[in-house]
């Protein structure tokens, strides 16, 4: 007699609408049973397939069948063997085969997850659970234990750190340890936590300190210096981005990490002024510690060198036009960002121009995220060399063309006469 834990499991995911064990007609052999599925009508009563299970329920299936069988839905054909008659007989998968109309031709015939298989699946899940839950726990008492407000250093790393023990602070209320990069896994978000806990730590009474102290100061352990070497550069850029500002000035040396920034154009700032003529080039730690202006009319954002470099040839173009070209480099970092905001408070319109592919569109859209807070014209460069000004527009444009054919800026640039007429109003 089939048990209700095995009826519960075949009912919930094995058995289709209207369809129902038939109990009475089980057979039993070598601890295998053979139960007919029966569908009913208003006016018929058929079987429809008939299932094979086991009845002992050993706890730790093979690792193939782990891997294999992710839910009660999976179907996957077997060979039946000695070893498939073993799987069935500990409860690990079903075999199961649909009838014709005439109940006794076989239609199909696959195997699905069985219950023991199921039952440890979930126990698997759920101690992986508990574990991350304990992990998390684990990382808010180290926060707790480790917080406090920041009393030493100039204003603005003051503040800065104020920021980042309010987003660490928001997490743990929140009961959430995903930040912006949530396709990270869980165990590279959690170590990613730890790391701005360890910095924040280290922040707060380090003027200086070089990344091996990060790790070595938190864990206090042999090793603890290396615990964030696999993942320095993400976690730089992640903290950066999050913070948006340097970790440079924050402390951290420098590591050869300065990140430049290319333009040609007009720009001044407190202890620096560039006019037109060659590239130019700033650093972030610049931008976060000046307070740059314009007096261009015109900023272009262009994704790559080589649109800057065509650009600045045009030194009569970009007089007359009184245009400041910058260039993003293929990323939009937290330095851009700062210099952006900081330049379209002085200019009258913008136009952002970038690769026609994924990473092009979500450069432009987040460029156009940071312009559209000031109140100034913003255009962007569309296939075929066209100006749209209406952001959904533009993103079913460039969605279309990346569909079509993704191309480089450099493919199509176009020339003087073409960037006067994206300009006009």
């Amino acid at each position: 007699m089939i048990n209700n834990a095995w009826k519960d499991y075949l009912y919930e995911y094995i058995l289709l609408k209207n369809e129902e064990l038939n109990l009475l007609d089980i057979r039993e052999n070598n601890g295998i049973m053979d139960i007919p599925v029966v569908k009913k009508t208003a006016r018929t009563r058929r079987t429809v397939a008939m299932l094979t299970v086991g009845v002992h329920n050993q706890n730790v299936p093979p690792d193939n069948l782990v891997k294999n069988f992710t839910s009660p839905k999976t179907k996957k054909p077997f060979e039946l063997t000695n070893e498939t008659y073993e799987w069935i007989r500990n409860g690990w998968i079903i075999r199961e085969y649909r009838l014709a109309k005439d109940e006794r031709t076989v239609k199909s015939e696959h195997y699905r997850m069985g219950l023991s298989l199921f039952q440890y699946k979930k126990q698997i899940e759920h101690d992986q659970e508990t574990e991350k839950m304990e992990s998390i726990l684990e990382w808010k008492n180290q926060w707790n234990k480790i917080k406090k407000s920041p009393s030493s250093f100039n204003l603005r790393r003051k503040e800065i750190l104020n920021r980042l023990k309010d987003i660490l602070d928001e997490m743990v209320t929140a009961d959430r340890i995903n930040h912006s990069n949530s396709t990270w896994r869980f165990q590279k978000q959690l170590l990613f936590l730890h790391f701005l806990v360890a910095f924040y730590q280290i922040s707060m009474v380090e003027h200086h300190f070089d990344w091996k102290q990060i790790g070595a100061r938190y864990y206090r352990k042999i090793g603890g210096s290396k615990e964030f070497d696999s993942y320095k550069k993400e976690f730089i850029e992640g903290a950066e981005e999050l913070l948006e500002y340097p970790l440079h000035l924050l402390g951290l040396s420098s590591l050869g990490t300065i990140t430049p920034i290319y333009f040609t154009g007009p720009m001044h700032g407190e202890s620096v002024s560039y006019d037109y003529g060659p590239i130019h080039a700033t650093t972030d730690i610049a931008v976060f510690t000046e307070e740059f202006q314009t007096d261009a009319q015109v900023l272009w954002l262009v994704e790559n060198r080589g649109i800057l470099t065509r650009m600045a040839y045009e030194k009569d173009f970009l007089l007359d036009s009184k245009s400041l070209v910058l260039g993003i480099d293929g990323q939009l970092r937290s330095a851009h960002r700062r210099l952006i905001e900081q330049l379209v408070s002085n200019v009258k319109q913008v136009i952002i121009w970038t690769d026609v592919d994924e990473a092009g569109l979500t450069i432009a859209k987040n460029v156009g995220e940071t312009v559209e807070k000031c109140q100034v014209i913003i255009k962007w460069i569309v296939p075929p060399l066209e100006v749209v000004v209406n952001v959904e527009e533009f993103k079913s444009r460039y969605e279309k063309a990346i569909q079509v054919q993704k191309e480089e800026q450099e493919q199509e640039i176009g020339g003087v006469e073409q960037w006067k007429k994206w300009i006009s109003p």
